[in-house]
């Protein structure tokens, strides 16, 4: 009878393969970028922890996935500017983690809110704010002398990162631009007539770079104005804002220029319109009308003409599982989420949001209230990271 043959006893190696830093590493590399699921990770032990908070590593998660999850909405009306999580429990962000340590005037507006920062006007002090929420520093910057007294219509902020692989999402050590808007008219005559109001518009763009601001770019336009409460919407190089007209204002970013292009016949106008990207990469609109999401994007036909063509239709009632079909009025778009694709819509009391390309949708939170919303994503770095981690221990 042959003896059996003791197993040889494995390596640590072989026996505990986790302990390799590099695996590990690998594993929470392939992780969903929400925050919850590299949380759970760190959470594990001090080593783990130290691995998902390695800057390296971080910079390798944010290339990885590419785009920023949402984790929250900033809700915005005038003197008061509010975050709100939309991560699930028990990893919502409490408000009081993103709230601006300036104090808040009754006249100062959120305008926008991109690439992890937020642009605030204070245009009584002749001033805008951008803040970064992450790291709660802020940048004041003075308006021109020139428009000291008119203030500023509407604006953008954007990252002006131009190293290769850079990822929006984690830009909080990286400079940025702010685009400002102002409109006005030309009435040499000071007369009421309509022939002689000229209305203009005029776009001054700061960077951080070089901490001045650009020179004057200006444009006539034909229509009454700029509709700022839908945001600008940032389609490739273009910074792009429908107007209260069949008109849309364009603002290229490589070549500083400042036009007004028409709407082609057709294309849906009105409160519930918002651009969007179209499924090219080219410019699109959604148009919400009741129970229905309907889409266009802009081509250029044979002639070389702007055309509108329908992309498609979206029954609301189904993607966001109503029981009940939503009536004329009871809805509305909110915001349009570029980093994902995605769109806001408040739906009765509800905000939810839709994912435009998988039609997956999410109910966020009930609201009653009319206000502006400005989505807030972003990607880990070494200093968010932490400030979640810091939820279970506080």
């Amino acid at each position: 009878m042959s003896r059996r043959r003791r197993p040889l006893p494995l390596s640590p190696e072989a026996a505990h393969p986790l302990d390799d830093d590099n695996l590990l590493h690998e594993i929470m590399l392939r992780l969903p970028p929400q925050p919850p699921y590299l949380l759970r990770a760190s959470t594990v032990s001090k080593r783990w922890r130290r691995l998902a908070t390695d800057p390296k590593f971080l910079r390798r998660f944010r290339i990885h996935h590419r785009k920023p999850p949402l984790l929250g909405v900033f809700s915005c009306t005038r003197g008061d500017i509010s975050f709100r999580s939309t991560l699930d429990p028990p990893y919502r962000i409490p408000p009081e983690r993103f709230s601006l340590s300036l104090p808040i005037r009754s006249n100062q507006m959120c305008l926008d809110v991109r690439h992890g920062r937020v642009l605030i006007d204070d245009g009584m002090r002749s001033r805008v704010i951008v803040w970064d929420p992450i790291t709660d520093e802020s940048c004041v910057l003075a308006f021109l002398p020139q428009f000291s007294h008119t203030g500023i219509y509407c604006g953008a902020v954007l990252c002006a990162a131009s190293d290769q692989g850079h990822v929006h999402g984690a830009c909080h050590s990286s400079p940025f631009k702010v685009v400002a808007i102002i409109s006005g008219e030309h009435d040499d005559d000071l007369s009421d007539e309509d022939d002689d109001y000229e209305p203009f518009v005029l776009a001054i763009v700061y960077s951080s770079e070089t901490g001045m601001w650009s020179d004057v770019i200006s444009t006539t336009i034909l229509g009454r104005g700029i509709d700022f409460s839908l945001r600008s919407t940032l389609v490739g190089n273009t910074l792009n804002w429908l107007l209260n007209s069949p008109f849309m204002l364009e603002f290229d970013l490589e070549a500083q220029s400042l036009a007004v292009t028409r709407t082609p016949p057709g294309a849906p106008r009105g409160d519930n319109v918002q651009i969007i990207q179209a499924e090219d990469g080219g410019i699109g609109i959604a148009n919400l009308s009741g129970p229905s999401l309907r889409m266009w994007d802009r081509k250029v036909d044979s002639d070389g003409l702007n055309t509108w063509v329908f992309r498609k239709s979206l029954e609301l009632q189904n993607i966001l599982g109503l029981e009940s079909r939503i009536e004329k009025g009871e809805s509305s778009i909110l915001h349009y989420v570029e980093d994902v694709k995605a769109i806001l819509l408040q739906v009765r009391s509800s905000v939810y949001m839709v994912q435009l390309e998988s039609l997956q949708s999410k109910k966020l939170f009930k609201s009653s209230q009319k206000c502006i919303y400005r989505t807030f994503t972003s990607l880990y770095t070494e200093g968010n990271c932490l400030l979640i981690l810091t939820l279970q221990e506080s």
